[in-house]
């Protein structure tokens, strides 16, 4: 209940968006995020990337502009995952993902602003996976941005099943690693 006070005492302090720069300004800056929340949905990276690009355009041409930028991103939210839904049961007959109660739940925590703990972890694993070797990028990118089963990664790689889970085992190890060298380094 004091979550949903806060964020109502933000949006009140806030102007009126109307200006499709400031509309613009404030979901790129909100990318990460509203990516993450559609990706959460379609569970595949690059549908959530064409939601995202699609709802850009339309709070764009929002004719009656947005009451602020709390505003902005609740209504970019459910437009979104509207969307998202949309495609997939187009796409597959059926929307197969979290549950409209997991949905609500996830709604519900997902405007806590990130700590800058969330931040530089976020920034550690950027290095991190800039640090393993092409082959195990290759992997993470299968896995974990074309959403590919460890089956198909095997396949690919012409592996055996086994041998893909236990690189996708090593490289989470490595990552952890890591992030947690990199944190410790940065707070000492």
């Amino acid at each position: 209940m004091c979550l949903a006070f806060v964020r109502i005492l933000r949006g009140m302090r806030e102007e009126r968006i109307t200006e499709p720069q400031r509309i613009t300004e404030h979901l790129l800056r909100e990318r990460r995020s509203l990516t993450a929340y559609v990706c959460s949905i379609t569970r595949n990276y690059h549908l959530a990337e064409d939601v995202y690009q699609e709802i850009c355009v339309k709070a764009i041409g929002h004719g009656r502009g947005f009451d602020s930028q709390a505003h902005l991103v609740n209504w970019f939210r459910i437009c979104a995952r509207n969307r998202a839904i949309d495609i997939m049961r187009t796409r597959e007959g059926r929307y197969v993902g979290l549950s409209e109660h997991a949905l609500e739940m996830l709604e519900q925590d997902w405007d806590d602003e990130p700590s800058a703990f969330t931040e530089e972890r976020l920034s550690a694993l950027e290095k991190c996976l800039g640090e393993l070797t092409p082959r195990s990028r290759e992997i993470v990118r299968m896995r974990y941005f074309e959403d590919k089963p460890a089956r198909e990664i095997a396949t690919l790689l012409r592996q055996k099943i086994e041998s893909a889970y236990q690189a996708i085992a090593r490289i989470h190890k490595s990552l952890g690693d890591c992030v947690r060298m990199r944190m410790e380094s940065e707070s000492s």
